[in-house]
């Protein structure tokens, strides 16, 4: 069974195809190398992570979910905590709950879904470039 997660990179793997196959409708005398495929994937990727982002605030913002956010955000903290019982994860756990470090956590998942989306894209791009490319005449 595909969770959503699992489900999003294989939308961000075809984002990445699917780029490649636009830019040859818009462009069709352009010879599209796998490399160049990959570098059209990778600015798909950036662009998607960026309206994911901004998606999932405006949901946060007008579904007034944020306490919801942020109680779940405590639980997961709690749980990975409870994982490996020391004192440098207490005091890890103790900053995570304080709003400078909710800024941190949100902002390195953001970077980490970046870099996830890019990487994604960047191999749909390429496997598109090779998938898509163009059939020369013998």
């Amino acid at each position: 069974m595909l969770t959503p997660f699992a489900g999003l990179g294989l939308g961000v793997l075809i984002g990445g195809s699917l780029s490649v196959v636009f830019y040859r409708r818009r462009v069709p005398a352009a010879l599209i190398t796998t490399g160049m495929g990959a570098r059209l994937g990778m600015v798909t990727g950036v662009v998607a992570s960026g309206i994911l982002a901004l998606v999932l605030a405006a949901y946060t913002m007008l579904s007034h979910s944020w306490d919801n956010v942020r109680e779940d955000l405590m639980t997961g903290i709690e749980q990975a905590a409870a994982r490996n019982p020391g004192p440098q994860s207490q005091q890890a756990v103790e900053f995570l709950k304080t709003p400078p470090g909710i800024v941190l956590l949100l902002t390195m998942a953001l970077l980490v879904t970046l870099v996830a989306f890019v990487i994604f894209s960047g191999l749909g791009g390429a496997l598109g470039a090779v998938l898509f490319r163009r059939k020369e005449p013998l």
